[in-house]
């Protein structure tokens, strides 16, 4: 070991070059003194050889550190495993994810509508009330938006705010479904009108279910697609099946509504009995004077006449 500062010494202290650089100064410095500082330089040269060391304990505690995260970041992919009697089954279901017999014989009991529902369930299909369908003159547009104008609580629904004031004055109210009718899910419209337009809708349906009564199309209806629409949604929508007139359209003031479909509550009866009793209420309607009517492509739209 002694040997390796020694070496050490001699090439970082250049011992000889010192020694020589003392004499030419003409400081007198025998061998002997000069040895005497060998122990200092020594240990500036043990301390520059440990300077240079790595640090091991610095090494290790990065390494245990990514250890640990590590571990860490497995334990958090690794999925979760739970022993089998921690798994939730529906006691009425095998392993093969099957209803057992004696649990369908309980859901049956328990709710024998559905089983029958689900049983001889399918599809119904509805009847369509257009222009290819129902035969009936068209009144002219200009003619609807002179009747939308004059009826008494008329005034033209610009925005929701409006809508809802409409209601608080009374001059709007919300419509539901009645007998012979029912309003559709609505997207474009809000389910208000005009309360001289409700009755119509009300008078209207119940002339529809009297049609019906007592024959296999019992308990079919119409179906309202559109009633009150502000502005905003006329603007949002662009209808183009109207005549090209630039002016509001007769749903912005809740005077008008549309019957798209009628829905029959099964297969026993064909279209065919819902369609006339349709085209007798509309046609009846009209011949007195009660009602505007365009037949449209996808619906038929309905005025009330002051």
């Amino acid at each position: 070991m002694i040997f390796y500062f020694i070496l050490k010494l001699r090439q970082k202290v250049a011992f000889t070059g010192w020694f020589e650089r003392f004499q030419n100064r003409g400081v007198g410095i025998s061998l002997h003194q000069s040895l005497l500082f060998l122990p200092s330089r020594l240990h500036l040269a043990v301390m520059e050889t440990k300077r240079r060391r790595y640090r091991w304990d610095r090494i290790a505690g990065a390494g245990i550190t990514l250890a640990t995260a590590l571990v860490l970041f497995v334990a958090w992919i690794t999925p979760e495993t739970r022993p089998a009697a921690y798994e939730l089954a529906h006691p009425g279901i095998d392993e093969l994810g099957e209803l057992s017999e004696s649990a369908a014989a309980e859901i049956a009991e328990a709710h024998p509508v559905a089983a029958v529902r689900s049983e001889n369930m399918e599809e119904v299909l509805p009847c369509s009330c257009n222009k290819r369908v129902l035969k009936l003159p068209k009144n002219p547009y200009t003619a609807h938006q002179q009747a939308a104008r004059n009826l008494p609580s008329s005034f033209f629904v610009k925005d929701k705010s409006e809508m809802d004031a409409g209601k608080k004055r009374g001059k709007l109210v919300s419509v539901t479904d009645g007998r012979g009718y029912h309003i559709a899910p609505l997207s474009h419209s809000y389910a208000v009108l005009l309360p001289e337009v409700a009755s119509l809708l009300e008078d209207m349906g119940q002339a529809f279910a009297d049609q019906l009564e007592g024959t296999p199309s019992a308990g079919t209806t119409f179906r309202v697609t559109s009633l009150t629409r502000t502005a905003r949604q006329q603007d949002r929508l662009g209808r183009r099946n109207y005549n090209a007139i630039q002016e509001a359209s007769t749903h912005s003031y809740g005077a008008s509504f549309d019957i798209a479909y009628t829905d029959r509550p099964g297969n026993e009866a064909d279209c065919s009995a819902p369609t006339r009793a349709i085209q007798r209420v509309l046609s009846s309607f009209q011949k007195s004077g009660r009602i505007l009517v365009i037949p449209e492509r996808n619906c038929m739209h309905i005025t009330l006449r002051p």
